[in-house]
């Protein structure tokens, strides 16, 4: 993957520098072609045809990272996330010693966050990101006996078992027993966690750590499902307490029609996770003495994780979108992430129109789609920065992304913003629009007989992730990005029937004439 990538940064930089030398040159002769006058680049502009769809059931139990909280949005509404966890034993046959007794039970997922002014562990020294709202939301937690699988039985147990967003009414039957959490006005925080955290010799240490979704759970609970269960077959592997414990459902609701919405890691290596602490018999001395000591043991959130959307459209939304047909396009693209909405583009909708491309024989400079904002609906917005164009198709990334030598992991938002560029935005602070540079794809089809394919755009939490989440029940599409499940933020856009003519959505290919 390392080569691959390589050998790409450096045909995008041949390309970039062949750029420059052919505009300093009245003539250049390439693989046998002569350019003339390659410093007379023109402009022409396609029209392209691009409406949208709802996606109404998505895979959310391969995603990286889960939402949680409530999120009005002024032009979709509201929906609610939950989350459905498998627990785990972080060590399987747990000794807890002699007379155990949980003294507290704590749930800890940490908040996406980084210190301000590179000060950590100071009051205030935190911001949060991945917060969607500010608003307070009602959190629960419920024991649950849904069995989630790991393997699909259906495939004969040698695919992954897969779980949708649409799932949350069937994952509530098997609710049992008391709530064991609930607070009906939780609002994030960006105080720091402090704890108290019992060492190797049984002493305490006071810990601070970055700001988190914490809650108490109740000791009763937990007393009788795992240290009154030392020894048993329950606890021996975690196959079986998988069974036995089955998992717990952290169920978000708004609060009088709003809230605020979080992104969460629940991996143990982020510090998420249930702490039980615990006091037990510690005999020093040769057994003469007996203390009571302090210790902790660990609960992890399992390998599936399921995320579950509630929440409709606007009906004035849906009837727009279904109305949006692939034979002429749209006026507007109405695109959000979670279990949400997508917009589809064929490029070249003309096939005689394309056969005359092909016969031009261009050298293609640049071509691009410009994405405007339709600030008269997206008013008041929170508008995602980026947005993520792929081969919908074959629901893979286009060549131009592999081209982009900007590809920065440690910073996602900043990221492969030649082929896709951030949101930019008018004076007023408001969306302006998205510009997707399709050059190499588009050189591709009208030089190389490249295939045509639908193009599907999406928004994106983070434009580096390009695997896919399963889709069922949405027509004519089998996958999405599942980077675009992973936020509610959502925005409206120009289309190729936009009444607004400047802002209608077009493919431009800047190239230049070529002498066979």
């Amino acid at each position: 993957m390392i080569l691959n990538r390589l050998t790409l940064k450096i045909a995008a930089t041949f390309v970039v520098v062949f750029s420059f030398v052919s505009c300093d040159e009245d003539y250049t002769e390439i693989g046998g072609e002569v350019i003339g006058n390659p410093t007379g680049v023109d402009l022409r502009e396609i029209d392209v045809t691009a409406w949208s769809r709802k996606i109404k059931s998505v895979q959310t139990n391969n995603l990286p990272n889960h939402l949680l909280g409530a999120y009005n949005h002024p032009v979709y509404g509201l929906s609610e996330a939950s989350i459905l966890t498998q627990v785990s034993l972080s060590s399987v046959n747990p000794v807890f010693g002699d007379d155990p007794v949980l003294d507290s039970v704590v749930l800890k997922i940490p908040f996406f966050s980084h210190t301000l002014g590179g000060v950590a562990n100071v009051a205030d020294a935190y911001e949060l990101d991945s917060i969607y709202g500010n608003s307070p939301f009602k959190v629960s937690v419920l024991a649950s006996d849904y069995y989630l699988n790991d393997l699909d039985p259906e495939s004969n147990f040698e695919q992954r078992q897969k779980y949708y967003s649409d799932q949350q009414e069937l994952f509530g039957q098997y609710i049992i027993g008391d709530t064991l959490y609930e607070n009906g006005n939780y609002r994030p925080s960006t105080q720091q966690i402090v704890s108290y955290e019992p060492t190797a010799a049984g002493e305490t240490d006071t810990v601070v750590s970055a700001p988190a979704l914490r809650m108490k759970l109740p000791v009763e609970f937990f007393q009788q499902r795992i240290l009154d269960k030392e020894g048993d077959s329950e606890l021996a592997n975690n196959a079986n307490f998988r069974n036995y414990l089955r998992g717990l459902f952290i169920k978000a609701e708004a609060v009088n029609n709003d809230g605020s919405m979080a992104l969460l890691n629940l991996a143990a290596a982020s510090g998420a996770g249930i702490t039980l602490y615990y006091k037990y018999d510690n005999a020093t001395n040769g057994d003469e003495e007996v203390t009571r000591a302090r210790r902790s043991f660990n609960l992890n959130f399992g390998n599936n994780v399921v995320n579950t959307f509630e929440g409709e459209y606007p009906e004035e939304v849906l009837q727009v979108i279904q109305s949006s047909a692939e034979e002429n396009g749209a006026e507007n693209l109405y695109i959000q992430g979670g279990e949400g909405s997508m917009a589809i583009i064929d490029l070249f909708s003309d096939p005689a129109e394309l056969e005359e491309l092909k016969q031009n024989n261009w050298l293609v400079n640049e071509a691009n789609l410009s994405f405007y904002v339709n600030q008269d609906i997206a008013e008041g917005v929170n508008e995602p920065e980026r947005v993520y164009l792929y081969d919908l198709n074959n629901n893979r990334r286009l060549i131009d992304y592999s081209f982009d030598p900007g590809a920065n992991d440690r910073d996602p938002l900043n990221s492969l913003t030649t082929h896709s560029s951030r949101l930019e935005t008018e004076e007023d602070g408001n969306g302006l629009k998205y510009t997707l540079r399709i050059t190499q794809h588009v050189n591709n089809i009208l030089n190389k007989d490249s295939t045509n394919v639908r193009l599907g755009l999406v928004v994106t939490s983070n434009i580096n992730i390009t695997a896919n989440a399963a889709v069922r029940d949405s027509e004519n599409i089998d996958r999405v990005p599942l980077t675009s499940v992973m936020t509610p933020l959502g925005t409206v856009l120009h289309g190729n029937r936009s009444e607004d003519e400047e802002k209608r959505l077009k493919l431009r290919i800047y190239y230049t004439e070529t002498n066979e």
